[in-house]
């Protein structure tokens, strides 16, 4: 027979652990994908609003997300780059297996689309670069579409060619004495083509995208180390 003691320190046991909840698995929807000799593992899909809003449950992301028919299939857009860095944080704090933003070499890598040909720009004056290029490049437009609308890569990456680009890790200024992305005033953000937007902007149509036509919607791809 326990003694009272005994048993009161394992029902405090019992309880403690009903409490409890382990780290969730590793994602098991990444997909390897290998290019240039690198291994990256890399989500088929961008995130969900579902998925944000399970961050905006635990309270580390805010509720900004559209109220859609169909969260669990529509990609969550209007979200800076500082979002994307809360949802990160709080993701890595709950799952086994850390996720990060590409870089831009990275997602075009993964996507398949190699460098952009040079074109012409419209004006020679350094004064009017952020506009050289302004309304050489196509983009997709329209509503945000549910995920899997676009195709596939080889490699089972969906969506490259959608209407949502992609926030990366790839500073976007041309600052040497910049060497960390928490103090960058602009991401590369891939999609139809490569633009550069400033880390508060949320709707690109609003402004701030520095070179280019600005993107349609602005959403995230997650990937993991291949280890």
């Amino acid at each position: 027979m326990l003694r009272t003691g005994t048993s009161l320190a394992l029902a405090v046991l019992t309880a403690g652990l009903l409490h409890w909840s382990a780290p969730q698995e590793t994602r098991d929807d990444l997909v390897p994908v290998i290019f240039s000799g690198e291994a990256l593992k890399v989500s088929p899909y961008e995130v969900t609003i579902a998925e944000w809003n399970r961050c905006v449950a635990a309270k580390a992301c805010e509720d900004i997300a559209a109220h859609v028919a169909r969260p669990t299939v529509t990609p969550v857009t209007n979200v800076n780059w500082f979002d994307v860095e809360a949802y990160i944080a709080w993701y890595n704090s709950v799952h086994v297996q850390h996720v990060r933003l590409p870089t831009a070499e990275e997602w075009r890598g993964f996507s398949r689309k190699p460098e952009p040909k040079a074109r012409k720009p419209l004006w020679d004056d350094p004064r009017m670069a952020w506009a050289a290029k302004y309304g050489q490049e196509e983009t997709p437009r329209g509503p945000v579409r549910p995920q899997g609308t676009w195709a596939a890569t080889p490699d089972g990456v969906y969506d490259i060619g959608g209407n949502v680009w992609e926030w990366t890790s790839t500073c976007a200024a041309n600052d040497a004495q910049i060497t960390d992305a928490e103090h960058c005033p602009a991401m590369t953000v891939m999609g139809a083509h490569t633009a550069s937007v400033s880390v508060f902007v949320r709707d690109p149509s609003s402004g701030g995208c520095a070179s280019g036509l600005p993107p349609t919607h602005i959403g995230f791809r997650l990937v993991a180390e291949n280890g």
